[in-house]
C-alpha cells in the first residue's frame, strides 16, 4: 500500500513537470494522464535497466583497480568511460549491464595488452628497420668493445679466458648480420634517390626568353617617343584567362583596368584596344563581385547573399580552369584566339554583368536595408524576361529564391506559432515594448514595421501580401491565448517554395516573374494562413458567442425588438415628465435595462449609467430638450476580451451614438402620443376653436416626421445593414476580414443615418424638430390649464356648495393612472414653455420653424448627395424625397 502511495504521488509530479498540466488547473486532463501513467507502469513487465546502478557499478571497478595498484587498468577504464558518455544513447545502460553480467573475476584475469586493437598489416616496400642496419648505418656496428661483458667483480684466473671466448664469438655474429643487411641495402632509398634532375638550360632559357617582354622597356622610335611592346596572341590569352580568374597579370590591374604599353602582332591597334575594352568590362564587374565576397556580413540575410554570389563565382573560375586547360593539355587542334576566349566567356558572364549591377545598386543606396537586394533581384529578374535573356533570367531568379529560403524563415516561424526572432531587424513585423492587455493584443501588440516616413518596411514584392502574413501570425498568438492552439510541426524541415525548373505558372510560359512569384508564394501561404484563420473563426462564433453578442447589441443599441426598448426608454421619458431628480440613478436604470431585455442571453453584461458630473441641467431643463439629459444615457456592454478583437471600442461608440439618436426619435414620438386631453365638453368648450385645428395639424406634421424618420432608419438602413453583416461575417476569410466587415457595417450606419460629422447641422435640424415636439405639447398644456382655470371659476361660481372638487391636472397618463399623485403639491409651471405668450403665437412660430427646418432638411440632404461620393449618398437622396411630401 506504501508503495502504490509513493508510486502515485511520484507520478503526479512527474506529469505536472512535464506536461505543464496540473490538478487545479486542468483536472480532467490530469487525471487521464496519471490513470494511463500508473496502467503502463504496474503493468510493464520487463522494466528499463537502472543506469545510475550501473555506473555505479563501473565507478566500483575504477576504484578497486586503484586499491590492488593496477593504476593503468584503471586509467584505461576512465579513460573509455569519458569517451563513451558523447555518444551515449538510450541503449546504452542496457549494453554496459550485458557486459557486467558477462565479466569473469576483472580484478584478476584482466590484462592491459588485451586492450590494444588489432592492427591491420600495412604493404612493405622493403624490409623492416633493425637494429643492424642502424648500427651499420651509425657506425658502431665494428666496435667489439660495446659487446663485451662486463666484470664487476675482482680480478680472477677465468678472466682471460672469458675475454678470448667473447671474441671468438663476435665474428660469426657479425658474419650473420653483414650479410644479411647486405641483402636488405637493395631495398633501402636514400635521400639521394628522391632527386630529379632539372638542370635544362635549354628549356629554361626558352622559358625565360617567352616571358622577357614582362620585364622588357618600351621600345623608342627615332623621335624619342616610347612605342608599343608586341606581344603574341597566346600571351595574351593566358593574361586574360588570368585577369577573369582574378589572379595577378601583367595586362590588367586588380580593378581590370588594362594596360597600354602593349599591343598584339599582326593586329591593329584599334581592333586590341577593343578587345581590351570588352574584357575590362568583363574583369571591372567581376571585381566588384570578389569585392563583395571578402566583405564580413553580420546579418544572415546578406551572408547567405555573400555565399550564393561566392558560390556562383567558383563555378565560373572552375568553367575558366577548363577553358585554360584547352591550351595547357592541348588534346586536339586549338585555335588561339582573343576573339574565340571572348565567344566562350560571354554566355557566363552576362548572367554576372547583371548580378554585378545589382550589388552596384545595392551598394549606392543611400540607407539601404538589408532586404533591399532582394528587391533588385526581384525588379532585375522581370526585366531579364521582358528582355528575353532567359539564361540571366533563370540566373537571377534562381539567386532570388535561393536568398528569399532564409528571408521565409521569419515569415514561417510567425504564421505557424506566433514568434518573431529576437534582435530581428530586418523582418517586418514589430513587437510592442509596452505591455497591452489582452482585448487590444490584437490591434496593438503585433503591428507591421514603418520607416521615419511612413512607408511599409516590407520588401516591395511581399507588400501585398504583408496583412495577410500579420493576421496570420496574429491568429495564432490570440489561438495561444485562448488555449485552442495545436502546433502544426513547426520543428519539421521546411520545403522550399514549389517553383518550376523554368519558372512558368499554371497559366502557361509567358506570365511575368512577378506574377509567378505571386502564385508561388499565395500557394505556399494559404496552407498557413487557413488553419489559424479557421480555427479562430470558428472558436469566436462557437466557444465566445460572437452571435448572441451581436444579437444583444442590436437588441439593446439598435432597437431591433420595439417592445422591449420602449419599456426601456418610456420609463426613462416618465420619470422626466414626473421631474424625478433621481432619473439618472444608474441602479434604476440598470435594472429597468435588465426587465426589459431579459429575454436576452448576456443581458447580465449591459449596464446603464448616467455621468453625474456632466450633468448642467436641472431635470426642468433636461425634460424640455433631446439634446441636454438624453445624450448623457449610456449603455456599457462588457464583453469578453476575445469578442472585444471583433468589436473595437470605435464601433461600440458610433453604436452608442445610435443608440442616442434613435431614443431622441422616440422621446417625440412619445411625447405626442403619452397624453390625451380630457374631452373638449368636460372641459367646457363644445366646439373645436381655429387654434385647436391648427394644434392638430402641426401635431400630424410632426408625427408624420418621426413616422417617416423611423421608417427610413428601420427598413432602409439598419435593416439591410444587419443583414450585410450577418453575411460579412459568414463570408469572412479571417478575423481581419470579420473586423473589416464589422467596421465597415458600423460607419456605413453612422453616415446613412445622418449622424456624420459632414451632416451635423442636418443632425442638429432634426432635433430642433423633436424638441419642437416637446414644445408644442407643453404649449397645449399651458393652453389647456388656462382653459380648465376658467372652468373651475365658472363652477366654483355656480355650484358654490357642492363637495365636488376637479384635480389640478388635466393631462392623465394613458396607461399608469397612479402616476397622477406624484406631481401634487409640486410647481408645474416650470416645466411648461412659453407661458408669456399667446396660445395662437406659440402655434404660429412653431409651424413656421417647422417648415423651414423641414426645408433645410431636404435640400441640405439633397445638395450633399449630388456633391458627395459617400456610399450613402443615394440613401441621403431617399430620405430627402420622403421628407419633399410635407413640404407646401
Amino acid at each position: 500500500m506504501a508503495f502504490a502511495t509513493t508510486l502515485s504521488a511520484l507520478t503526479e509530479e512527474l506529469i505536472e513537470v512535464i506536461t505543464s498540466v496540473s490538478n487545479q488547473s486542468d483536472p480532467g486532463r490530469f487525471n487521464v494522464l496519471k490513470e494511463s501513467s500508473l496502467r503502463k507502469l504496474r503493468y510493464h513487465n520487463f522494466l528499463r535497466t537502472n543506469q545510475f546502478e550501473v555506473h555505479e557499478k563501473l565507478d566500483g571497478f575504477e576504484e578497486h583497480f586503484r586499491v590492488v595498484n593496477r593504476d593503468a587498468l584503471a586509467d584505461a577504464l576512465r579513460e573509455r568511460l569519458d569517451a563513451l558518455s558523447p555518444i551515449s544513447n538510450k541503449w546504452t545502460p542496457e549494453i554496459l549491464h550485458l557486459f557486467l553480467k558477462l565479466e569473469d573475476k576483472p580484478i584478476h584475469k584482466s590484462k592491459l595488452t588485451d586492450l590494444g586493437l588489432p592492427k591491420e598489416r600495412g604493404e612493405h616496400t622493403g624490409p623492416p628497420l633493425k637494429w643492424d642496419d642502424i648500427a651499420k648505418e651509425e657506425g658502431w656496428d665494428q666496435d667489439r668493445d660495446l659487446w663485451r661483458n662486463v666484470n664487476f667483480g675482482g680480478d680472477n684466473s677465468d678472466d682471460g679466458y672469458a675475454e678470448d671466448a667473447s671474441i671468438q664469438s663476435i665474428p660469426s655474429t657479425e658474419s650473420e648480420v653483414t650479410s644479411a643487411s647486405t641483402i636488405e641495402a637493395r631495398y633501402r632509398k636514400c635521400p639521394a634517390d628522391f632527386l630529379i634532375d632539372s638542370r635544362d638550360e635549354t628549356r629554361l632559357d626558352h622559358v625565360r626568353e617567352t616571358q622577357l617582354w614582362r620585364t622588357t622597356a618600351a621600345p623608342k622610335d627615332a623621335a624619342g617617343k616610347p612605342q608599343k611592346i608586341t606581344i603574341s596572341e597566346f600571351h595574351a590569352v593566358r593574361e586574360v584567362l588570368f585577369m577573369l580568374n582574378g589572379l595577378e597579370n601583367t595586362l590588367f590591374d586588380a580593378k581590370g583596368v588594362p594596360s597600354l604599353h602593349y599591343q598584339l602582332k599582326h593586329t591593329s591597334w584599334e581592333v586590341y584596344k577593343a578587345l581590351l575594352g570588352s574584357f575590362s568590362e568583363a574583369g571591372r564587374q567581376l571585381s566588384t563581385l570578389r569585392e563583395f565576397t571578402k566583405r564580413p556580413q553580420t546579418i544572415p540575410l546578406l551572408q547567405v547573399f555573400r555565399d550564393a554570389v561566392e558560390k556562383r563565382l567558383r563555378s565560373f573560375d572552375s568553367e575558366i580552369s577548363i577553358l585554360q586547360a584547352r591550351y595547357v593539355d592541348i588534346q586536339q587542334d586549338v585555335v588561339v584566339s582573343l576573339v574565340r576566349v571572348l565567344d566562350d566567356v560571354k554566355p557566363r558572364l552576362e548572367p554576372l554583368a547583371c548580378l554585378s549591377d545589382v550589388i552596384q545598386h545595392l551598394q549606392q543606396s543611400k540607407y539601404p536595408r538589408s532586404f533591399h537586394y532582394l528587391e533588385l533581384l526581384f525588379e532585375a529578374a522581370g526585366v531579364a524576361q521582358l528582355e528575353g535573356r532567359n539564361v540571366v533570367y533563370g540566373f537571377i531568379a534562381t539567386l532570388f529564391f535561393e536568398c528569399f529560403q532564409v528571408y521565409l524563415r521569419s515569415i514561417r516561424l510567425w504564421m505557424e506559432a506566433g514568434e518573431l526572432i529576437d534582435g530581428d531587424k530586418t523582418f517586418f513585423i514589430s513587437n510592442s515594448s509596452s505591455q497591452v492587455s489582452m482585448s487590444q493584443v490584437w490591434a496593438e501588440q503585433f503591428t507591421l514595421r514603418r520607416t521615419p516616413d511612413g512607408s511599409l518596411y516590407v520588401p516591395r514584392f511581399l507588400q501585398p501580401a504583408a496583412s495577410k502574413i500579420l493576421t496570420t501570425g496574429k491568429s495564432v498568438v490570440v489561438l495561444k491565448l485562448l488555449g485552442k492552439y495545436q502546433s502544426i510541426g513547426t520543428q519539421m524541415p521546411e520545403p522550399p517554395l514549389e517553383v518550376s525548373e523554368d519558372f512558368s505558372s499554371t497559366y502557361g510560359a509567358f506570365v511575368p516573374f512577378p506574377e509567378v512569384f505571386s502564385e508561388v508564394f499565395e500557394k505556399w501561404m494559404k496552407r498557413k494562413h487557413h488553419a489559424a484563420s479557421t480555427t479562430l473563426r470558428r472558436t469566436l462564433f462557437e466557444s465566445c458567442g460572437l452571435w448572441s453578442t451581436l444579437d444583444t447589441l442590436q437588441h439593446v443599441y439598435l432597437t431591433s425588438d420595439g417592445s422591449c426598448s420602449d419599456i426601456f426608454a418610456f420609463a426613462i421619458f416618465n420619470n422626466l415628465d414626473l421631474l424625478n431628480a433621481n432619473w439618472h440613478d444608474r441602479f434604476n436604470l440598470t435594472a429597468l435595462a435588465h426587465e426589459a431585455f431579459s429575454t436576452l442571453a448576456n443581458i447580465h453584461r449591459i449596464a446603464v449609467t448616467v455621468p453625474t458630473t456632466s450633468l448642467e441641467d436641472d431635470v426642468n431643463g433636461i425634460r424640455r430638450s433631446v439634446r441636454k439629459g438624453l445624450p448623457l444615457v449610456k449603455i456599457v456592454c462588457r464583453l469578453s476580451w476575445p469578442i472585444r478583437i471583433v468589436l473595437s471600442d470605435e464601433s461600440l461608440s458610433q453604436y452608442q451614438m445610435v443608440f442616442t439618436f434613435l431614443l431622441q426619435l422616440r422621446r417625440a414620438s412619445y411625447v405626442l402620443h403619452k397624453c390625451r386631453l380630457v374631452s373638449d365638453i368636460t372641459a367646457g368648450t363644445a366646439s373645436v376653436s381655429s387654434e385647436q385645428a391648427i394644434y392638430y395639424g402641426l401635431r400630424s406634421k410632426i408625427l408624420w416626421f418621426c413616422n417617416t424618420l423611423h421608417s427610413y432608419l428601420g427598413t432602409l438602413v439598419l435593416g439591410p445593414l444587419i443583414a450585410q453583416l450577418h453575411t460579412g461575417l459568414q463570408q469572412a476569410e479571417d478575423v481581419a476580414a470579420m473586423i473589416t466587415s464589422h467596421t465597415t457595417f458600423a460607419k456605413q450606419m453612422i453616415d446613412e443615418m445622418c449622424l456624420g460629422s459632414k451632416l451635423d447641422p442636418i443632425q442638429q435640424c432634426i432635433q430642433d424638430v423633436f424638441d419642437l415636439a416637446i414644445r408644442l405639447q407643453d404649449a397645449r398644456q399651458l393652453e389647456s390649464e388656462k382653459e380648465q382655470e376658467e372652468a373651475q371659476e365658472l363652477s366654483r361660481l355656480s355650484v358654490m356648495s357642492s363637495p365636488m372638487k376637479y384635480s389640478e391636472r388635466r393631462y392623465i397618463d394613458s396607461g399608469e393612472e397612479e402616476d397622477e399623485t406624484f406631481l401634487l403639491g409640486q410647481d408645474t409651471s416650470a416645466m411648461i414653455q412659453d407661458k408669456e405668450k399667446a396660445f395662437a403665437e406659440t402655434l404660429s412660430e412653431i409651424r413656421a420653424d417647422f417648415d423651414r427646418h423641414l426645408k433645410f432638411i431636404s435640400s441640405g440632404l439633397r445638395g450633399v448627395a449630388r456633391a458627395s461620393g459617400n456610399a450613402a449618398a443615394g440613401k441621403w437622396d431617399t430620405l430627402a424625397e420622403m421628407f419633399e411630401v410635407g413640404i407646401q
